[in-house]
């Protein structure tokens, strides 16, 4: 079942974005305007006129401009290569934002004028969520997220001779602010290192190609003192935020806020009325919208590397304080939306144990399954030391 598990077979695009079509394009002019509205307005749906279609044949423009800084017709097709992969609505969550594509773009055009090596940062949570079975190390989830992630960048990883690194950027320092014991946090960090390991061994002895995957932590890049100052100064501008919100939005918060926090953890919170617990759990997290923007304050150096672009999956958007669009939302698998840390990796097999497709569950879709799930052995000895949770492969029908 696992035997071309870690065998990438990356197949041709089946066609290229009206953005991308129009940065290929060699001709200027009026003219060349007008073909952009066409095929931008083709794609959109809209009339040619359309306010939508100008602006966007604008936003084209301006980007297109940047890659006049590239002298050599074949260093831009394969930039443009890159970028059309890095836009793909296959991996996409959903439609990428502009300034999410122009950053990157920018990132690309600075790589290949300082033949410097493109750097990937993927914004990740640093821990397992205690609703899932597998708390607190890693699970199938995990495995399946990096494969993912290996045949998005797979061409680009094979073709761009300065190198290409994936950061796997753990913030899990954060998670203490939901009642939750360092030493499970230890365990999902030092669960996921071997992972790693075990994954760019595997890619390399089935793909010939050297990875480069790690885990960077937010702790290692500043004193924990300087965060928590930090956090104080922000800690009014997002009470204000939370207070602001109408009740609807109020509820999203809490509810999801309540998804993160450990009732019985570094404290026991388990004592408290339900009105109590509510005015802990909304503290929680505006404490972690504060360390969001105190943590991005302080590692602004880390973010803003002319060489790196970041990719994240449902991190940074509503609801939060700080929703952002400077990086590539990104689905976890072919067919989830769930992030890795938050679920559970269950396999969807057919009748001849073929995988039909890798699945990460939250909590309440593993909840609605998971009297059908079946547990087959692995017998993968290998991946079996990295966590008990691969001792077993859960899968439906």
């Amino acid at each position: 079942m696992f035997e071309n598990f870690f065998k990438i077979d990356v197949p041709m695009s089946s066609g290229e974005s009206a953005l991308i079509r129009c940065l290929r394009f060699s001709g200027a002019g009026y003219k060349c305007r007008q073909l952009f509205e066409s095929w931008v307005a083709k794609e959109m749906h809209l009339p040619l006129q359309d306010e939508k279609v100008k602006e966007r044949v604008e936003f084209v423009l301006q980007q297109k401009e940047k890659l006049n800084q590239i002298e050599s017709e074949a260093d831009r097709n394969l930039l443009l290569n890159f970028l059309a992969r890095l836009l793909s609505a296959k991996f996409s969550l959903c439609k990428q934002a502009d300034v999410a594509i122009s950053l990157a773009l920018d990132k690309l055009v600075y790589c290949f004028l300082n033949k410097a090596p493109i750097i990937f940062i993927f914004g990740f949570g640093g821990y397992k969520n205690h609703n899932s079975p597998s708390f607190p190390e890693v699970d199938w989830a995990e495995l399946f997220h990096m494969k993912r992630m290996i045949t998005y960048l797979f061409p680009i990883i094979a073709a761009y001779k300065y190198g290409v690194k994936f950061e796997y950027e753990s913030e899990e320092i954060a998670i203490q602010f939901n009642n939750v014991p360092q030493e499970t946090t230890d365990k999902y960090g030092v669960s996921f290192d071997k992972l790693l390991r075990y994954f760019c061994k595997n890619i390399k002895d089935k793909n010939g190609l050297e990875v480069d995957f790690k885990q960077v932590r937010a702790r290692d890049f500043y004193n924990f003192d300087d965060l928590m100052s930090k956090m104080k100064i922000y800690y009014p501008d997002m009470k204000k935020v939370f207070e602001d919100l109408s009740e609807d939005e109020k509820q999203v918060w809490k509810e999801r806020a309540k998804r993160n926090f450990v009732v019985k953890g570094i404290k026991d919170y388990s004592r408290l009325s339900d009105v109590e617990m509510e005015n802990v759990v909304v503290e929680a997290r505006i404490i972690n919208e504060c360390f969001l923007a105190a943590d991005y304050d302080l590692r602004l150096d880390f973010w803003e590397r002319p060489n790196a672009i970041s990719l994240f999956g449902t991190w940074g958007k509503k609801p939060c304080a700080s929703p952002t669009d400077g990086g590539l939302r990104l689905k976890s698998t072919s067919c989830s939306d769930t992030d890795f840390w938050i679920g559970t990796g269950v396999i969807k097999l057919d009748e001849n144990n073929n995988i039909l497709q890798e699945m990460i569950l939250s909590h309440s879709q593993y909840e609605t399954v998971k009297d059908k799930i079946q547990f087959m052995k692995n017998e993968d000895e290998e991946l079996v030391k990295v966590s008990k949770n691969f001792e077993t492969i859960k899968y439906l029908r």
